[in-house]
């Protein structure tokens, strides 16, 4: 089912880490994938303005999330509250055994390049472990997309995630590791 878009400016994105679990009536889920391992399980979801990763590990949950700053979401247990801006890097020791890692890179494209790079998207998210491509606002534009690639074993979770944003000619990329 396609879903009207709703994606943010890149000016309002935010990254935010949450020890603790996020109620679902708080964002709209347009796709949905299932993690279970021995040490954890995970729920990653792509969202209207990004992606949410819900980890659960000996009994507590982590939160992951790409979205905006206009969105209310718990200020209880911020871990890390981030402006998407440029490239960065963030590391976080969880528990003891969980230790989380996050890159994540704002690219502002021109028109050009933008097209090019939505189009490999829109290819790569055909094999995608998770994908959803947005309805277009204009039939001149292409609707945003966004894409969530991740390889689980016992001991880790690594999830790559990228997102366009299209009225901007803007892509936002994720990479994020949780070890345990």
């Amino acid at each position: 089912m396609n879903v009207h878009s709703a994606r943010p400016k890149v000016n309002d994105l935010i990254f935010r880490l949450i020890g603790r679990s996020i109620h679902p009536e708080l964002y709209t889920t347009c796709a949905t994938a299932e993690v279970q391992k021995k040490n954890f399980s995970a729920t990653l979801r792509i969202c209207e303005t990004g992606h949410i990763a819900s980890i659960q590990h000996k009994g507590k949950s982590f939160c992951e999330i790409l979205t905006s700053f206009q969105n209310p979401l718990p200020s209880q247990k911020r871990l890390l509250e981030k402006p998407v801006r440029g490239c960065r890097s963030e590391s976080v020791q969880l528990d003891p055994d969980l230790y989380y890692q996050v890159s994540y890179q704002l690219e502002e494209l021109d028109y050009v390049i933008f097209k090019n790079v939505h189009e490999e998207y829109l290819m790569d998210s055909q094999r995608a472990d998770l994908s959803y491509h947005f309805v277009s606002e204009s039939r001149l534009a292409p609707g945003a997309l966004s894409i969530i690639d991740f390889e689980a074993n016992q001991s880790s979770l690594l999830i790559h995630a990228f997102h366009t944003f299209p009225d901007e000619l803007a892509v936002v990329k994720t990479q994020s590791l949780f070890e345990f």
